[in-house]
């Protein structure tokens, strides 16, 4: 019986020393563990300020290619708006894609804007090629 007693009161204070420590999920935040977080503005895409003409003979232009035929450029801009790598994701020939990344090298854009801080930013192009 005296172990039975022993045993229960034993189990009575582990539970109630259990009961008294807090997890430490369950703490309250102290000053230096809250976070502020700022609120986001947003981002402002690019817009194009600046574009040159084109020009493509048209015997560069193979037949086969519907009219207009599209190339897609992957073009990164950096935080002032300038092209600083392009890449063709969908060619069209070697000559007509040497011109066309050549020309979009010379485009500017607004920069893009996030938290009111310019940023780089990626986008894909789509040139269209008239005959």
């Amino acid at each position: 019986m005296r172990r039975i007693l022993v045993a229960s009161l034993l189990s009575s204070l582990a539970l109630t020393a259990a009961a008294a420590s807090k997890p430490a999920n369950d703490a309250a935040p102290t000053p230096s563990s809250e976070v502020a977080r700022p609120v986001s503005t947003g981002i402002t895409r690019p817009q194009m300020m600046y574009s040159t003409r084109i020009e493509i003979p048209a015997n560069e232009i193979p037949d086969a290619f519907p009219n207009p035929a599209r190339a897609v450029l992957k073009v990164s801009l950096d935080a002032g708006g300038s092209p600083t790598d392009i890449q063709v994701l969908q060619p069209l020939t070697q000559e007509v894609d040497a011109r066309i990344v050549a020309a979009v090298k010379k485009f500017r854009w607004t920069p893009a804007v996030l938290d009111n801080m310019t940023i780089p930013f990626d986008m894909k192009l789509v040139v269209e090629v008239n005959r």
